[in-house]
Parts: C-alpha cells; sequence; structure tokens
C-alpha cells in the first residue's frame, strides 16, 4: 500500500535511503550488528516521504531536499536506537545489540552523522532549529521515564509532541522552505506534520483514539490549503491511513 503512495518520490526515496545505507557501513561492520537500527517499513518510509511529499507541493525535487530527508531520519534513528538501550550493564540475550555500550556509541554515531550530512550538502543554516528538535526529543524521554507508571493524558501528549511530533512538523516546515515556499505556507507544513506526527505517536495509546482522530481532522483541513497534485494526494492517503484502528500495531512508535 505504502509503495503505491508513494510512487511519485520512488526514485528520491531510493536516493535517500542510499545516504543512509551508505553510512550504515562502517569499518568494524554494519550498524545492525552493534544496535537494532533498521526499523520496520513504515517507520523506514515515513519520515523521509514527508519531507519529500512536502517539498514535492512547490516544485521538483533537489539533491539537498534528499539530503533533508536523511537528517529527519538520521535523527529519528539515533533517539530511537538511544531510546531502546538497556539499563542493565550487560545484554541479558547475549546479543550485544541488547546491551548498553554498542546501542549508545550506535547513537551518538547517527546523531554525528546528522551534522556531517548538514555540512556536506549546504544545510547547516539548519542547525539551529534541527538542535531545538534533539533537545525536545530528549526532553521528551526523560518525561517518559520519569512518568513511565503514570497514565495522565496531558502528560502524554507532552511526550509525544516532544518525541515525535515536533521532529515532523520541523521536517515538513524545512521542506517547504528549502523548497522556495512562502512563509505562510512554511508554517501550514509545520502545523500538518505536528498534527499527523501527534497522530502517529498516540497510536500506542488505544484509549486515545479519539485524540488520535482530531489530530488527523486538522492534519486533513490543513492539506486542502496546499497546492493541489501528486504530493498533496499522497499526503492526504498517509493521513487517510492512520484512520484506520487497526493500523494501530503496525505503527507503534518503537
Amino acid at each position: 500500500m505504502l509503495n503505491r503512495v508513494l510512487s511519485c518520490i520512488q526514485l528520491e526515496l531510493q536516493q535517500t535511503h542510499n545516504i543512509l545505507f551508505k553510512s550504515f557501513q562502517i569499518k568494524a561492520g554494519h550498524l545492525s550488528s552493534f544496535a537494532r537500527v533498521v526499523p520496520d517499513h513504515f517507520h523506514e518510509l515515513i519520515r523521509p516521504a514527508m519531507v519529500l511529499l512536502s517539498a514535492r507541493l512547490f516544485g521538483p525535487l533537489n539533491t539537498p531536499v534528499i539530503a533533508l530527508a536523511a537528517v529527519i531520519q538520521f535523527i529519528y534513528l539515533a533517539s530511537r536506537v538511544h531510546q531502546n538501550v538497556s539499563e542493565a550493564d550487560g545484554p541479558a540475550t547475549g546479543d550485544p545489540r541488547d546491551g548498553y555500550q554498542f546501542p549508545v556509541l550506535v547513537g551518538d554515531y547517527l546523531y554525528g552523522r546528522f551534522f556531517t550530512s548538514l555540512c556536506d550538502y549546504g544545510l547547516v543554516c539548519y542547525l539551529e532549529s534541527l538542535s531545538r528538535v534533539i533537545c525536545e526529543m530528549n526532553e521528551g524521554g526523560i518525561l517518559r521515564l520519569q512518568n513511565r507508571h503514570q497514565n495522565n493524558p496531558d502528560l502524554v501528549h507532552k511526550i509525544v509532541y516532544k518525541e515525535t511530533a515536533a521532529l515532523m512538523g520541523t521536517g515538513c516546515g524545512l521542506a517547504a522552505r528549502l523548497a522556495g515556499a512562502p512563509e505562510q505556507e512554511q508554517q501550514k507544513l509545520t502545523r500538518y506534520g505536528v498534527n499527523l506526527g501527534m497522530a502517529l505517536g498516540l497510536q500506542e495509546y488505544p484509549d486515545l483514539r479519539r485524540d488520535i482522530n482530531a489530530h488527523l481532522d486538522k492534519a486533513s483541513a490543513t492539506l486542502t490549503q496546499l497546492p493541489p497534485g501528486e504530493a498533496r494526494e499522497a499526503l492526504k492517503l498517509l493521513t487517510q491511513h492512520l484512520r484506520h484502528p487497526e493500523a494501530a500495531l503496525e505503527l507503534q512508535v518503537v
């Protein structure tokens, strides 16, 4: 289903993945030998796709946009690896990927790749915005750990915003900016990304289905204000996909 929805950016998605996969191979071996880096198919695609489609609304895609899509994924992967680090002294399974030292180093490496990619592709001007997002994501992780046994909907929304929605909103907004969109359109894409990110992050909380749909309603309303075409239609289909409760297990943020 996803491949069909994203057919208008298949080439650029592959180019984005080429940047990522090239960085996964280091002298010591492939990163997947040291940490659980590669996410499921949906999370492998959704963030790069959101960046590419946001820029595609305003014109043809170019190398800097493709690099930005990779940068956003580097940040997501680094955060995900760190979030899944075991607090135990050693891997209970005997697998170094389930331990502490290797996953921490891999997460740090991926954060480094985010920065070097900004330098390599002339995107350093976005460093401040992305650094702020990383701070938000880490704050969200702290809040999650501090309150792991609480079931407070307001706190859940705050954590989901910091851990998931902030990165997606920033990625969409920066993509629009990089594509030359007016400031007002950049703000619309940021709002769209935040609402879709909230809906995505809340998937792991089935009791908050009403809130998920409310964010999807806001995302859909924003889409109607954006330029029509293949990119908007793809974003519309992605938004509709998140409405189905049966997608919750598939789309859990892990």
